[in-house]
């Protein structure tokens, strides 16, 4: 549980608000997805080398790019590839690749119980996001796609500003935490979320100018729980 400090450390939260890969799940499973499921069945279907099938793929993944609403669509890529496979069946194969980081359920558990209402916040697909989180779910009130849901390639402070309406929350009520220093901490941030940037490899290198940063940047969820900003 929050000891006394810390819960008054967040008076006035109403809402802590999760990024989904790299944050709350390993990035295996969409890369085996992207990376080797699309290719492997394009490599069958043409009678190619998955090394030929993988140049062939991720040339026409770059052609698209992560700006255009496509690229996040594994239908369209499906149908783009001529493969005849539903997206069920490739996260089938690859399921045993989902692996939720080690401290997840617990600093879930605690925010639950002190009365915070939990949400999910991500660029993924709707079906990715699903499909990965069966094991938390039961947690988070709402999941909300940027992609999915909002038709955009990215979380914009636009985007967590809809989110505060759908919510009928103001931003100053909610905590967001993720793994991408732009749309997880700067955008969220512009209008008045408190975010928190999650390094978990610990690789990155603060400059100077962002030093005045440093206690928003954590490398595990339980510093949500451990050291609150006062």
């Amino acid at each position: 549980m929050l000891r006394a400090g810390q819960a008054q450390a967040w008076e006035g939260v109403k809402v802590f608000s999760f990024d989904v890969d790299g944050t709350l799940v390993s990035p295996g499973f969409v890369d085996c997805v992207w990376l080797q499921g699309i290719p492997k069945a394009y490599a069958e279907k043409e009678g190619l080398s998955f090394e030929q099938a993988f140049e062939y793929v991720k040339s026409e993944y770059d052609k698209i790019g992560e700006h255009q609403i496509e690229w996040y669509n594994i239908d369209y890529w499906l149908r783009k590839f001529d493969l005849d496979i539903p997206y069920e069946t490739l996260f089938k194969k690859y399921k045993d690749e989902i692996m939720i980081y080690e401290e997840v359920e617990s600093v879930l558990t605690v925010l639950k119980e002190e009365g915070y209402e939990l949400i999910l916040s991500s660029n993924a697909a709707t079906e990715f996001i699903e499909f990965q989180i069966k094991p938390i779910k039961r947690f988070f009130s709402h999941v909300f796609s940027a992609t999915s849901d909002f038709g955009e390639v990215k979380k914009t402070n636009g985007f967590f500003a809809r989110v505060c309406e759908i919510l009928d929350v103001k931003p100053q009520a909610v905590v967001h935490t993720g793994d991408h220093w732009v749309f997880d901490f700067l955008n969220p941030r512009k209008i008045g979320i408190t975010a928190y940037y999650l390094d978990r490899a610990r690789r990155r290198n603060v400059k100077d100018e962002e030093k005045k940063d440093d206690e928003f940047i954590i490398s595990d969820l339980s510093e949500l729980l451990d050291d609150p900003v006062r």
